[in-house]
C-alpha cells in the first residue's frame, strides 16, 4: 500500500505543480500564488495518504504583519505534509538546485517563492537582502526550513539565513513544529495517521543586529527540538 500511495502521492503532486505553472501566468509572482496551489496539494495529499491534520495555534499561520516562519525538516513526506502551513500571503525560500526538478522546480519559482544560491556567498547574501525588501515592501511572510537539509529525525544545527533575514527585516520568528511522523503516522495503513502541527509564539527580533543571529538561532533550535519532542508524545 505504501508503494503505490507514494506512486499516487508523487505524481499528484507533479499535476499541481503542472496547474501552479498554468496559473502563474495569470497573476506571476503574486503574494497569493504558493498558498493557492499548497492548498490545492495538501486537500489532494490529505486524500491520498487518509491522513487528518491536527493544528495547535493555527491562526498564527495568518498573521496580521508579515514574519518569517521557521519549520523542521524532516524527511521526502515534507513535499507532501509541509505545504499545509503555507497561507495567503506566505512564500518560501529554497535552494537554488530546486530549479533542476521537473515542473516543481519551475512552479517554485513562478510561484513567487524565492531561491538562493547558498554555495556562493554574495549572492546568498544578495537573495537575502531582496526577500527583506519584499517582506517590507510587498507584506510577505516567508517559510524557511532552517537546517538546510532533510534530517530523518536527527535534529540538526539551524542555518543562519533566517535569523539574519528576521533581523534585517526587524519582523518575528514564527517557529512551526511538525511531530515526528515515525513516532506519530502509519503511511502503510489504510489510515495514515494524523499530521500534529504546532505554532509556537512569535519571537521578537525588534532591536536586534546581525550580531544576534548566532544566538537566536541557537535559541530557535532548543525550543523548535524540544516541542518537537513534546507534540510527538502527545496523544
Amino acid at each position: 500500500m505504501y508503494t503505490l500511495r507514494m506512486i499516487v502521492a508523487l505524481a499528484a503532486t507533479l499535476m499541481v505543480a503542472a496547474l501552479a505553472i498554468l496559473s502563474a501566468f495569470v497573476r506571476p509572482f503574486h503574494r497569493n500564488n504558493m498558498a493557492d496551489a499548497c492548498g490545492l496539494l495538501t486537500a489532494v495529499q490529505k486524500w491520498v495518504w487518509n491522513v487528518r491534520f491536527d493544528y495547535e495555534n493555527e491562526a498564527a499561520l495568518s498573521p496580521k504583519s508579515p514574519c518569517v516562519f521557521i519549520a523542521n525538516h524532516q524527511d521526502t513526506h515534507d513535499l507532501f505534509f509541509a505545504p499545509s502551513i503555507v497561507r495567503k500571503g506566505t512564500v518560501a525560500l529554497g535552494k537554488w538546485e530546486l530549479v533542476y526538478v521537473p515542473f516543481i522546480g519551475q512552479a517554485f519559482y513562478f510561484l513567487g517563492n524565492i531561491l538562493v544560491k547558498r554555495h556562493q556567498k554574495d549572492k546568498a547574501a544578495e537573495a537575502l537582502h531582496d526577500a527583506a525588501l519584499k517582506i517590507q515592501n510587498e507584506n510577505k511572510s516567508v517559510l524557511i526550513f532552517p537546517e538546510g537539509t532533510r534530517n530523518w529525525g536527527k535534529p540538526l544545527p539551524f542555518k543562519l539565513g533566517a535569523f539574519k533575514l528576521a533581523i534585517e527585516a526587524q519582523v518575528p520568528i514564527v517557529p512551526v513544529c511538525f511531530a515526528l511522523r515515525p513516532q506519530s503516522m502509519t503511511l502503510n495503513k489504510w489510515f495514515g495517521g494524523v499530521v500534529k502541527v504546532k505554532v509556537l509564539p512569535p519571537i521578537d527580533t525588534q532591536g536586534m543586529t546581525q550580531e544576534d543571529a548566532i544566538a537566536l538561532a541557537v535559541r530557535c533550535r532548543k525550543l523548535v527540538e524540544a516541542e518537537v519532542v513534546k507534540l510527538t508524545e502527545q496523544n
